[in-house]
């Protein structure tokens, strides 16, 4: 009669040495995704995956949240949404009960794509993404921009900052916000891009062309992308869109 407590006390000790060597279970920590995508004309319907897993769609302007473990790096994935058709990924690593927030940017008629973190426009503000596309008649990979403004009723340029590095085919990396007003009772600010030879600090040219984008006529504060480019005949052309 005396083995049940002994059995008892047997069932205890492998309990408390299983507790000692460490086996109880890991502990799970989660964070949130949330994914959204502007919406341009023509910008696609997409699929977002996590690892190739399909998390959910982008079919408007509603963004969407996905609920991932913490601590586990991995791919996140935006496709044209019901085909392989990659427009953009970038490696995730979420914390403990943390949120990342990504917005992409597809632009159809640039054949590029980009994250954004374009905060809420602020009134009488321009925020400026700038995309330098030029053409095969510019040789270079990357050139420096020179910002200027004109000066009204005088009419005198005005620089304000030199922008290095701004690589061709791509978007600048920061955002450009610039007042919308710098005179009082002007309707909107003239502003002018140069393009800046990075080695020799000097202006680049080209035949029957001047190398000045401009940025002006803009009636109203917001976000925008201004595609930078130049024509065949060498003009330089500013063709700006304003996000929703």
């Amino acid at each position: 009669m005396c083995f049940k407590p002994l059995a008892l006390l047997a069932v205890l000790f492998l309990l408390v040495t299983g507790c000692r060597k460490g086996t109880e279970p890991a502990d799970l920590y989660f964070g949130k995704v949330n994914f959204g995508a502007v919406q341009l004309a023509g910008t696609p319907k997409m699929d977002v995956k996590f690892e190739g897993k399909l998390l959910d769609s982008l079919t408007d302007k509603i963004s969407k949240t996905a609920i991932l473990k913490a601590g586990i790096p991995g791919k996140l994935a935006f496709y044209k949404a019901g085909t392989d058709s990659l427009i953009i990924d970038t490696l995730v690593n979420v914390l403990p009960n943390s949120t990342i927030n990504l917005n992409v940017l597809a632009v159809p008629s640039l054949g590029n794509s980009t994250f954004i973190d374009m905060k809420p426009a602020v009134k009488d503000t321009l925020a400026f993404m700038i995309y330098l596309n030029l053409s095969a008649a510019y040789k270079y990979d990357a050139v420096d921009l020179q910002l200027q403004y004109l000066k009204r009723p005088s009419n005198v340029i005005t620089d304000i900052a030199t922008i290095k590095n701004v690589k061709n085919k791509a978007f600048l990396s920061e955002i450009l916000i610039l007042p919308q007003k710098l005179n009082t009772g002007s309707v909107s600010t003239q502003y002018w891009l140069t393009l800046i030879d990075p080695a020799t600090g000097n202006p680049i040219t080209i035949p029957n062309a001047n190398n000045r984008f401009v940025l002006s006529n803009i009636s109203t504060f917001g976000n925008f992308i201004a595609n930078l480019y130049d024509n065949t005949d060498g003009t330089m052309v500013t063709q700006t869109t304003k996000l929703q």
